[in-house]
């Protein structure tokens, strides 16, 4: 029998390997998900965003919380998030957010938390019990947590980097608290705190953390018997207090400068907290079967305290405290403990008594999960040390034990690969949402917004009528009925929808933003005017608002006021990819075709993303097959359908150019 200890350089070899094949399944998981689009929040954060399009912009980010979002309710002081925002901006050239660029970005923060989150695991375990397998079951519980289905709802999300990065900089802190002795004795690990803070507000939670961490590993305490070994309670206070001050001085901070405006959209407290019991049961559930993960759920709030949700997600809850406690009593189980309670700290900003909208996001689990990663790997672990020995002895066992770590890991690459497909586009996203959660207004609303996008208008007006059926009150229905009245032409329908909209919640920027577009389409430019200015008092740094009124601005007196010379004076007076292509369409529907290839052309000259590249060659496709120039429709549609291969409209205006060639 081969003496493992006598061969480290063996141990080594195998070790690597290993590490190389687990980075190539992450990769292998991720790799088609660079060029997934925008999303969601993404728009008021990235997209509408105008104040992150100047680098020089980033020393008001840490003064001015309105900057981050062009949302008013939706300002939280997030000044690192800004910031990163920014830099991506930047990175794709500064004519227009490219996607690409933000989950390049997205993406190499997560492999340096895969890294560090290697070391931080390793050292608990040899905290808890020194073995030469610790080091694979920290890999083991590295791969698990970085290969997991449930962090695709993170990494593809990209405004949801704020869960990633903060996550980051509290493993950072982590291991330069356990491995740096300078670090540790001048405090240099609450750097990492702090620049996780401005990203999100649960970074704060590193000092509760290191209080449980100093606990179980330094102090060595029983948990179930803490309250009578208070001098160890004291120690571990003590040694966790630097964070635990700084935390509360800099979360005081963020409340300071975020905004009035800004709002949790959650209000009945007790309740909520009743509700999330089961939300955790969800989660909890998701971690070993992730099976129905959803960007958007329609969960609401349980408002009776007696509900069989509530009370089993009560003794759910109590039974996993149960656990970790006992766990704790002896030194070879504290990282399953640690793990227990890591997760419920970690999910405390989002599933205690702080009231958010949405009662459960499945990204919201990106933090806690690392607890149950330890917990469950951890478990396995003793496991196989206890038994070490027979295994020894028994192929077929130790066949198994090898087995069940990469099966699991390959059924999350699996997973993760089909959720990054799911997130590759909108219409692909939402119709997700819907069969998940067929009772949620706003997917309801996006999805329709999907369909209406390829002129699925029919269907697009069913998604919404049932929208407004779920959520009456929900004035982004309101504008995208409009905005579906008004491509039908149904002017009359499409306006009082808008005014609707405006009624229903007047501080709203996106409603004076489509309806401002919508009367300059019709010609009515005083009116635009003001519904312009209403809405850029509302959020100076909405971009679309910003340029139509630039647009309106700069029309020169006595000029023609047709919506092609507007769209012609906003493309040269503001050129970007956006303007262009509104140019490229008002040449199309006046009847000037090669009008309509030259102002596409123009989009293409700015590298645009896969999106926006679809678009251009869509209406360069479009005019060709209009004009009869079969050979240049096909060229201009196979470049469409290039780059967005799940374009409906693309796939229809390439069949039209090849039928047109065959003369069919």
């Amino acid at each position: 029998m081969i003496n493992k200890e006598n061969l480290p350089l063996i141990k080594d070899i195998r070790f690597l390997l290993a590490t190389v094949a687990l980075f190539g399944m992450l990769f292998f998981a991720y790799s088609g998900h660079f060029n997934n689009p925008f999303h969601f929040d993404d728009a008021h954060t990235i997209q509408n965003n105008l104040a992150i399009r100047k680098l020089s912009n980033i020393p008001l980010f840490f003064k001015d919380a309105t900057t981050t979002s062009s949302l008013p309710a939706n300002q939280a002081y997030r000044p690192g998030l800004n910031t990163l925002n920014a830099i991506d901006f930047w990175m794709g050239g500064g004519s227009e957010p490219i996607p690409k660029y933000y989950h390049i970005s997205i993406f190499s923060a997560y492999v340096l938390l895969g890294i560090l989150l290697f070391f931080m695991i390793f050292k608990i375990f040899n905290q808890a019990r020194q073995h030469w397998l610790n080091r694979w079951f920290a890999l083991f519980a590295t791969g698990l947590y970085m290969l997991h289905t449930a962090n695709a709802e993170t990494v593809n999300y990209i405004i949801s980097r704020t869960d990633l990065y903060s996550t980051l900089f509290v493993v950072m802190a982590f291991v330069l608290y356990q491995y740096s002795a300078i670090a540790k004795r001048f405090y240099l690990y609450l750097i990492a705190v702090i620049f996780g803070l401005f990203v999100k507000e649960p970074a704060v939670m590193l000092g509760p953390l290191l209080v449980l961490y100093a606990l179980l590993f330094q102090e060595k305490a029983d948990l179930t018997q803490i309250f009578k070994t208070p001098a160890k309670l004291g120690k571990a206070f003590l040694a966790a207090l630097p964070a635990l001050l700084l935390g509360v001085v800099l979360f005081a901070f963020t409340r300071v400068m975020t905004p009035p405006t800004f709002t949790s959209g959650g209000l009945d407290r007790w309740h909520y907290l009743a509700t999330e019991t089961f939300v955790i049961v969800h989660y909890v559930n998701s971690f070993f079967l992730p099976f129905n993960l959803s960007a958007d759920t329609d969960w609401t709030l349980i408002t009776n305290y007696f509900d069989d949700r509530v009370v089993i997600g009560t003794f759910f809850v109590v039974a996993l405290f149960v656990i970790g406690f006992l766990t704790s009593k002896q030194e070879k189980n504290r990282p399953i403990s640690f793990g227990i309670f890591w997760f419920f700290i970690a999910l405390a900003p989002t599933s205690s008594f702080m009231p958010w909208a949405e009662v459960l996001n499945d990204h919201r689990v990106f933090f806690p999960y690392i607890g149950l990663a330890i917990s469950v790997v951890w478990a396995f672990g003793v496991f196989i040390i206890d038994n070490e020995s027979r295994l020894e002895t028994n192929m077929a066992a130790k066949v198994l034990a090898v087995a069940v770590p990469l099966v699991l890991l390959s059924a999350h690459t699996i997973g993760t690969r089909n959720r990054c497909k799911v997130w590759s586009s909108s219409e692909s996203l939402w119709k997700d949402v819907v069969d998940k959660s067929p009772n949620n207004a706003r997917g309801l609303m996006n999805y329709g917004n999907a369909l209406m996008a390829k002129a699925d208008y029919a269907n697009a007006l069913v998604c919404f009528e049932k929208a407004k059926t779920l959520w009456p009150q929900y004035s982004y229905v309101y504008i995208n009925i409009g905005v579906l009245k008004a491509a039908t032409n149904q002017p009359a329908e499409a306006e009082s929808n808008y005014k609707y909209a405006i009624q229903l919640n007047p501080n709203n920027p996106e409603t004076f933003f489509y309806y401002g577009s919508f009367l300059i389409q019709k010609g009515r430019y005083g009116e635009a005017q003001n519904v312009l200015s209403q809405g850029l008092a509302i959020s100076p740094n909405h971009l679309g608002l910003n340029g139509l009124k630039a647009g309106l601005n700069n029309l020169p007196s006595g000029a023609a006021t047709t919506k092609l010379e507007l769209a012609l004076t906003q493309a040269k007076e503001k050129p970007t990819p956006e303007t262009w292509l509104n140019a490229s369409l008002e040449y199309y529907l006046a009847g000037d075709y090669q009008g309509c290839v030259t102002a596409a052309e123009k989009v293409l000259e700015f590298k645009p993303n896969n999106d926006m590249k679809c678009k251009a060659y869509n209406n360069i496709c479009s005019a060709y097959n209009i004009l009869k120039e079969w050979d240049k429709g096909i060229e201009a549609g196979k470049k469409a359908v290039d780059a967005d291969p799940a374009s409906v409209l693309a796939k229809n205006n390439l069949a039209v150019s090849v039928k047109g060639k065959a003369g069919i």
